[in-house]
């Protein structure tokens, strides 16, 4: 898998392969609400895991919008009430990046991948020790734009460009049952108050609140 790949938004999110033992809520004898939690950090922190673990333990349904709905999926014990919405696309399939993995990654791959086809000629060979020189620059260049230029930018750009990301799942949810909306992370907020504009009556909140 490449660098570009692997890449995370986030920096130091802690994975979460098991939930912890920390007390679940008890069943309320109120009627159950109906929470919409939005989180588009893509490991799921055990904070927000217990949070939405506590919800679905007193009843209440719980819908959890998520950008890689694989690492939720992965975690043990997660109550099979919660219910994940993945966004409508992969985030790697954003114009923004495809375009910026043709201009930094595969355009100069393919001119340093031609580059050493030359050089692996009988007829090339003087070619060969600047061929491996274009090689490893191409990479490194291509590695540092990528993390130094390109993902500060897209990162600061990223709330807005995932806001309508989730547009096919929310479709289906009737927002005339829905009693909160809670946007777990910072890329998030654009999509919870944009959601708010949309739905008036519908209390959002970025607090993780029982």
């Amino acid at each position: 898998m490449s660098s570009y790949e692997e890449d995370r938004v986030e920096t130091a999110e802690t994975v979460v392969t098991a939930v912890d033992d920390a007390p679940r809520a008890e069943v309320t004898t109120g009627r159950p609400k109906r929470v919409l939690v939005l989180s588009l950090i893509h490991r799921p922190q055990l904070r927000l895991v217990n949070y939405v673990q506590n919800l679905a333990g007193r009843g209440d349904d719980v819908h959890v919008f998520v950008s890689r709905v694989e690492h939720w999926q992965e975690i043990e014990d997660l109550d099979p009430r919660i219910r994940l919405h993945p966004l409508d696309r992969p985030e790697e399939q954003l114009l923004v990046r495809r375009v910026e993995r043709a201009l930094v990654f595969r355009g100069p791959r393919a001119v340093s991948n031609v580059v050493g086809l030359v050089a692996g000629q009988r007829w090339g060979r003087p070619l060969r020790r600047p061929a491996e020189v274009v090689s490893r620059a191409q990479t490194k260049v291509s590695g540092a734009v990528h993390k130094r230029l390109f993902m500060p930018t897209y990162r600061a750009l990223r709330p807005r460009l995932l806001a309508t990301r989730f547009d096919e799942a929310l479709r289906g949810i009737d927002f005339g049952t829905v009693d909160l909306v809670v946007a777990a992370d910072v890329y998030t907020v654009t999509l919870a108050a944009r959601l708010a504009r949309l739905h008036p009556s519908v209390r959002v909140t970025t607090g993780l609140e029982l």
